[in-house]
């Protein structure tokens, strides 16, 4: 067994059950509520790019015990410890993708697989109750890590960086954010809740289209593109079932190689500093978006980009 695919999966499922929709939703989306979350992001991600990273294993033992300590309160959170959970999610992210380098895109595809089902199932469960699922997800992130084998670190094996990579990074994730909390907001089109069984099958489905087909993310802008447009389109037109196949489809498929993208950087400061704009930015200005129900500008930002490709994706290749 391949733990460190465990390691990868629990932390993205602390992610999205915790820090992405459970704080989010015991605190109704009020932003007053929350704006420390992404702040303590940036400053965790920044401050792990330029961090001297001599034992990782040991750093992530501490992220994790930290993690354990933060989520033994959920779900009464402060300011501050809400800068911390922040903090230390920006902190681990980079160190996860970075000790990743050494997995195949089999091992990281099972990965995402793993955290889209379990997440997929356990999300209409209750927000204020995700106390012991807080606790577990951490927990077993320090067991996996323990019998997990870790490259000899820290070796830079950096490729060339492209900014237009990140950009188009940056509008996926802003793109996929928008549309994933309108929905979560909408009553009659929260496919999440009432279409799981759907979207379970629809997840593996992209996570196996992006394994067997997938290749490098640049190349694949325009059917990413394409399924997003497709998706908006069906959220707009309240065609639920549907949009259940098509949007978990392209989540699947976009992140698989994203993710694939920020390993192959091999660069812990790349790799924090891609996260900044990706993993924080993006993500935060289109729940400010959705929370002010906005969700045109995210479809107009989606369009334009569909207009000016074409003009410039010879340079971006």
């Amino acid at each position: 067994m391949n733990y460190l695919v465990i390691v990868l999966a629990s932390q993205l499922l602390y992610y999205l059950l915790i820090a992405q929709t459970g704080v989010v939703g015991v605190f109704d989306s009020h932003i007053h509520d929350l704006y420390t979350l992404p702040i303590g992001g940036i400053i965790g991600s920044v401050l792990s790019a330029y961090w001297r990273h001599q034992n990782i294993r040991m750093e992530l033992y501490v992220l994790f015990g930290i993690q354990i300590l933060i989520s033994w309160f959920y779900p009464d959170y402060s300011l501050e410890m809400l800068l911390l959970l922040g903090f230390v999610v920006g902190f681990t992210t980079p160190l996860l993708l970075y000790i990743f380098r050494s997995q195949s895109m089999l091992q990281l595809a099972f990965g995402l697989a793993i955290s889209y089902t379990v997440g997929t199932a356990l999300y209409t469960y209750p927000f204020v109750e995700r106390g012991a699922i807080a606790i577990i997800l951490p927990l077993l992130s320090v067991s996996a890590l323990y019998f997990s084998h870790l490259k000899h670190q820290c070796e830079s094996e950096s490729i060339s960086f492209h900014w237009e990579i990140l950009a188009v990074m940056m509008l996926w994730i802003f793109a996929d954010s928008a549309l994933f909390e309108t929905l979560s907001r909408s009553g009659g089109m929260d496919i999440w809740r009432t279409y799981p069984l759907i979207i379970i099958p629809a997840h593996l489905l992209g996570v196996f289209l992006a394994y067997r087909y997938g290749g490098e993310l640049m190349r694949q802008t325009r059917a990413i593109l394409g399924l997003f447009i497709l998706s908006y389109a069906l959220y707009w037109l309240k065609e639920p079932i549907l949009l259940s196949v098509v949007y978990p489809v392209v989540i699947s498929y976009y992140n698989v190689l994203l993710f694939q993208a920020l390993i192959r950087l091999a660069d812990i400061r790349l790799i924090a500093l891609s996260m900044v704009g990706v993993g924080w930015i993006a993500s935060s200005i289109a729940n400010g978006l959705a929370i002010e129900h906005r969700f045109w500008i995210a479809a107009a930002v989606l369009g334009l980009f569909g207009i000016i490709y074409p003009f410039y994706h010879r340079r971006i290749l």
